[in-house]
């Protein structure tokens, strides 16, 4: 008896050859996709030619490949059956695509190629239609030509898992100079109405995901792209640059935007507060996109859906992609065959993952195959919904509960993979902190609002640490109420958030800073980047010497009027910087002030041809004891009338950046006249006309800039003036001078508060130090100098006017710091005189005033000591 098996055998062979996927034959298959698919009875109707062609030997075997060069043979054969424009070519195009798309399509529903071969087929088609697309823009124009230019794929198509009728996202980019710009750019512009000659049937594209998104660059450089992802790139960019793939162009641009790729979407230092962050987006998506009765029945969005399988891969890769290389790729499914080598998740879960996002894919195509058509919603009618059944090989039961059972497995696995999905506690603010707690609530509410998640992150992590510090503020409100104003200018918000949350002392300099004073906290708001700058640098903690300062305006080559200004500007704000934290005595910050104004006026000198004239510091300025807002007391000596006009202007002409200083010249002789004189007529108005305080006002005198022969001149005379009047001091005329000023100087207020001019105030420490040098015949324009001598005699006076004098500048350095202008009274009005002492250091205005009228008491009596004389 013959053996039975090989004939049996040999009709399973051809059982088996003769079928084609669940269907017995290709001619079944057709007839069943056609039935299936609107789309595609729509497209042989058309084309019947196309119904041959897929039936044909070639083209139904599931093992042809079609790849680029195949395709655009077929793209070139066609070509004559169209008008030779360039609408006919794209025409042309487009009907190479469907045509491609319907084999693909038919390969996909009769279940003869798997989910991954079907979506890298269509995602190839996609590839070649972008190449031609490119390279009919550059037709004719040759500039187009002159620089790199590569169009990259996200998404689907950039992770070859395009599917029918999605849109494909794309970047253009390019590594031209600047002066490409405006070509990349018309190149662009060029690709994108080429999509549009379609007229439909086509790809749509999407340009968001660009930096920026729709208000960014239609074309950025990589050099743009680089900057903007590494400052202002959110995290849902990471995780969107991981698909990001070349589709056409040029291939060393594409691999540079790869390295880009990689540094950016798998940085080295990221925490798993990321996985949080994919919640938020996830649940902002469920809120805001899907409508209440469509999310149970969109399969992308919904819960348990596509997405969610995407965000688990995508999250899992941002964290861990530069520990594991491996899973840096891009394909979803092979990205959770790594995660399970990498042991970051079960096994059990990766298979669950994997063949729920199978099912999803293939139920996406289905539902988009069969009128070509943009949805992921399962259909509410129950013969739609049962056709989608059957093209799976599934009865409706099956496919209601297969739906179910994944979209639970998909959720469960979700919010097990995220250990921070759990609801936390939002943090409250203390209120009570602030004496307008309503207007606190507003400046919070408005620091929260409309920003990406990034930044709310940021922002969460900073409020602690914000409401801590504002605690320690003297007017928390008027703090909180600067900051708003700050990140409103600042631009880069969570930048500065994720900075100042890590730097607790950055926080309280910046906040200390809004406290002391409005002058500064608008430099600031002018400038933002200063912060940063004075920050990072060294300069804080460096005090910089009138060579130092000259070095760098010399540097200052062109505009100099307003990057003096602006130079100034920033010095002010480091000074101050250092002043507010305590890193430099009022006496360096004094030296400093006047190393500035002094470095200024040397290289202005120069520049406004002022240098035949010599400039002599008086009082504050020659002293060397500059501070908040003074102005620069100054003689000018010789004939350059032009030149000292000149550098006048220079110096206080008004610009949109403000003035340099103001120079005061009311002690050059009368207080009126030229504001340049020659030697003599100085020499003939001191020895004949000047009054005593007009002399005593010269023991300031020093040279600063210009002429030095002309200066060391006047300084030789000044001194031997200094001591002919030392020997005949006229003291009726010195304390009748001084009761003058007393009484009416800042009379609107009572001579308590007047901490200049009231009896034991700033006045009576130097000028009776003056005296007590004058009676010694010593000339010392440095006050604090002037305190050494007394120190040599007197000791326990010299400790006694250091002490007084130096809480009394410092009473008036903190009320000049808030507008940088000359303040010569303390505040009478109760708030201010609260803050005022509490910026002092004391606890308040009681404490504070019983200490000043202390200070004035022993100043008073430090004067007469002084002087060896009582007062009349």
């Amino acid at each position: 008896m013959p053996d039975p098996w090989p004939g049996i055998l040999f009709l399973i062979f051809s059982i088996v050859m003769e079928s084609f996927g669940r269907f017995r034959a290709v001619e079944e298959a057709l007839e069943a996709f056609q039935q299936f698919s609107e789309f595609a009875r729509t497209k042989f109707k058309a084309h019947p030619d196309w119904l041959e062609w897929i039936k044909s030997r070639e083209i139904s075997d599931p093992g042809h490949f079609r790849g680029p060069g195949r395709l655009n043979i077929d793209w070139m054969e066609s070509l004559s059956r169209y008008p030779s424009t360039l609408q006919g070519r794209i025409e042309a195009l487009k009907q190479l695509k469907q045509r491609e798309i319907l084999r693909i399509g038919f390969f996909d529903f009769s279940l003869v190629w798997n989910l991954e071969k079907v979506l890298k087929n269509l995602s190839l088609v996609a590839d070649f239609c972008l190449e031609i697309l490119l390279k009919l823009a550059k037709e004719g124009h040759p500039p187009f030509c002159s620089f790199p230019f590569a169009i990259m794929s996200m998404g689907k198509l950039g992770g070859n898992e395009l599917n029918y009728s999605s849109d494909i996202d794309l970047v253009f980019i390019h590594n031209g100079s600047d002066d490409h710009h405006d070509n990349a750019n018309r190149l662009g512009k060029k690709i994108v109405q080429l999509f549009s000659f379609a007229h439909g049937g086509f790809y749509r594209i999407d340009l968001r995901l660009r930096p920026e998104g729709h208000s960014g660059i239609l074309v950025p450089s990589l050099k743009y792209c680089e900057n903007y992802y590494f400052s202002l790139g959110e995290s849902w960019e990471r995780m969107a640059l991981i698909k990001a793939r070349r589709s056409a162009g040029d291939s060393a641009l594409a691999y540079e935007f790869e390295i880009l790729r990689s540094l950016f979407s798998f940085p080295k230092h990221l925490t798993e507060e990321m996985f949080e962050e994919v919640i938020e987006i996830k649940s902002r998506i469920e809120k805001e996109v899907l409508a209440e009765d469509s999310r149970k029945r969109n399969i992308k969005l919904g819960e348990g859906g596509i997405r969610e399988i995407e965000f688990i891969v995508q999250a899992f890769q941002v964290v861990y992609g530069a520990r594991f290389p491996i899973l840096q790729g891009r394909s979803t499914l092979e990205t959770l065959d790594c995660l399970y080598e990498c042991g970051l998740i079960p096994g059990k879960e990766v298979e669950e993952l994997k063949r729920a996002y199978v099912f999803f894919r293939q139920l996406e195509n289905r539902l988009q195959m069969v009128a070509d058509l943009q949805t992921h919603l399962i259909p509410d009618n129950e013969k739609a919904k049962e056709a989608i059944a059957s093209s799976l090989g599934l009865e409706l039961e099956q496919f209601e509960t297969l739906i179910e059972s994944h979209r639970a497995t998909v959720r469960r696995l979700f919010s097990s993979l995220f250990p921070l999905s759990n609801e936390k506690k939002e943090f409250i603010f203390n209120l009570e902190i602030f004496s307008d707690p309503q207007k606190a609530k507003r400046d919070l509410q408005s620091l929260e609002g409309g920003h990406s998640f990034r930044t709310i992150k940021s922002l969460r992590r900073l409020l602690p640490l914000l409401e801590e510090k504002l605690k320690n503020m003297v007017d928390p409100n008027l703090c909180l109420s600067r900051f708003v104003q700050f990140t409103d200018k600042y631009g880069l918000k969570s930048m500065l958030f994720e900075s100042l949350a890590s730097s607790p002392k950055a926080l309280e300099l910046l906040l200390r800073l809004f406290d002391s004073s409005s002058f500064f906290t608008e430099i600031l708001l002018f400038q933002p980047e200063l912060f940063e700058d004075v920050c990072r640098s060294d300069g804080l903690y460096t005090k910089k010497t009138v060579d130092d300062f000259y070095s760098e305006l010399a540097l200052i080559d062109k505009d100099h009027k307003i990057r003096f200004r602006i130079y100034r500007k920033g010095e002010l704000f480091r000074i101050f910087l250092r002043d507010i934290l305590g890193l430099a005595n009022l006496l360096e910050i004094e030296e400093e002030y006047t190393a500035l104004a002094e470095a200024i006026l040397k290289r202005a000198v120069q520049l406004c041809h002022a240098h035949s004239n010599a400039i002599i510091g008086m009082g504050r300025l020659g002293g060397k004891e500059l501070g908040y807002g003074s102005d620069l007391d100054c003689l000018f000596i010789g004939n350059n009338l032009s030149g000292a006009l000149e550098l006048n202007r220079f110096f206080s002409e008004m610009s949109p950046v403000g003035i340099l200083y103001n120079f005061d010249f009311r002690l050059r002789p009368h207080g009126e006249g030229p504001i340049v004189l020659d030697e003599k007529v100085y020499e003939d108005y001191y020895r004949t006309q000047a009054l005593f305080w007009e002399i005593q006002a010269l023991h300031r005198a020093r040279f600063v800039c210009g002429d030095e022969q002309k200066a060391q001149k006047f300084i030789r005379f000044v001194d031997e003036l200094w001591l002919d009047w030392s020997n005949h001091i006229p003291w009726q005329e010195f304390f009748a001078l001084r009761e003058r000023i007393q009484k009416e100087r800042d009379s609107h207020v009572p001579p308590i508060y007047r901490f200049k001019t009231s009896p034991g105030g700033l006045l009576d420490i130097e000028l009776g130090l003056q005296i007590w040098l004058m009676l010694r015949k010593i000339r010392e324009p440095s006050l604090w100098k002037g305190f050494l001598w007394l120190e040599k005699e007197d000791p326990q006076a010299s400790h006694a006017a250091q002490k007084g004098y130096l809480f009394l500048r410092k009473v008036e350095s903190v009320l000049r710091r808030e507008r940088n202008s000359p303040v010569s009274v303390l505040p009478v009005e109760g708030q201010s005189q609260e803050k005022l002492a509490k910026l002092l250091g004391f606890k308040s205005a009681k404490d504070f005033m019983e200490y000043y009228s202390q200070v004035l008491e022993s100043n008073l009596k430090l004067f007469e000591r002084l002087t060896s004389q009582k007062l009349p």
